[in-house]
């Protein structure tokens, strides 16, 4: 069966980038008659905040957007992290890494690799580095076609674990997709460095591969994504419809006139069955672009 998710980070409302990459995963995992899940990234607990990921729930419940199952909760998951993190420590695939931003900043932003020669241990106060092999060298990307690695520059020997002991994205999201058995991934085009990472990582584990579609970013008028590191506003709900039917248009979807003149008269529901059934991935365009909201 056909798993997709949605995974939100509780660190800001939702916002019109955000919407795109909800929209795209549910109509896709609908459209297939599969699972929508929704997973809250709640990991790194300096930046989320509960009341996000309650504004979060009612933003999606009023959108129509109704997930399957539970959510899953990043924050209490960490003695399921810490052990798989263990183990791939104990047959070597890690090291300790006690580089400081400073450091890495002035080697340009990427990892020296200097404590993988030393083959530091972990320790407290020290991160924890995956020791990859680039054996990923692409992927085929259902809305981009092929993506090699060589094109999408990426630090090899990524962070596990943070050396203020908290884990990471690239790890906790590897094993929470396989964990709930998602079978295709679609999300934004800004995490395809972290896709190759990712795919090496989920075979050094023994995991199934995952599909992966990249959807476009929205940007704003000055160029950047809509993001909440960009301040990007929270999404306004008074007129739902009409805001789910500017996030599928933006997905490349094409309507019938009387859909986008009848969308104040549509109920979300009405609306969303009509998306889900019409949704065709094969129109997702490749280029980001400008939306005003």
């Amino acid at each position: 069966m056909y798993r997709g998710r949605f995974a939100p980070t509780p660190s800001g409302p939702l916002h019109f980038g955000s919407l795109v990459a909800a929209l795209g995963s549910f109509l896709r995992a609908r459209n297939q008659q599969g699972e929508w899940h929704l997973r809250i990234e709640d990991i790194d607990e300096t930046r989320c905040r509960q009341e996000y990921t309650d504004s979060i729930l009612r933003d999606l419940e009023t959108l129509g957007l109704f997930w399957d199952g539970v959510p899953l909760i990043q924050s209490q998951r960490h003695e399921i992290y810490r052990e798989v993190l263990d183990n791939l420590n104990r047959q070597g695939y890690t090291y300790g890494c006690n580089c400081t931003r400073n450091l890495i900043k002035l080697n340009g932003g990427r990892h020296p690799a200097s404590c993988r020669l030393e083959n530091l241990p972990w320790e407290k106060g020290a991160g924890i580095r995956y020791k990859s092999s680039s054996s990923v060298t692409g992927f085929t990307d259902l809305i981009r076609g092929f993506l090699s690695r060589t094109d999408f520059p990426a630090e090899n020997d990524f962070l596990l674990k943070r050396r203020d002991c908290y884990f990471t994205y690239n790890l906790v999201s590897v094993i929470d997709d396989h964990e709930t058995g998602i079978t295709e991934i679609v999300r934004g085009a800004d995490l395809i460095p972290d896709t190759f990472g990712q795919l090496e990582l989920a075979r050094t584990l023994g995991y199934p591969e995952i599909t992966y579609a990249s959807l476009p970013l929205a940007l704003s008028e000055s160029g950047s994504k809509y993001s909440k590191q960009n301040h990007a506003p929270g999404l306004d709900l008074l007129s739902p419809v009409r805001l789910l039917l500017k996030a599928a248009v933006f997905l490349g979807q094409e309507y019938p006139s009387e859909i986008s003149a009848a969308s104040d008269d549509l109920t979300v529901s009405e609306f969303l069955k009509y998306a889900v059934r019409h949704f065709d991935i094969t129109k997702v365009p490749v280029l980001s672009r400008k939306v005003p909201v």
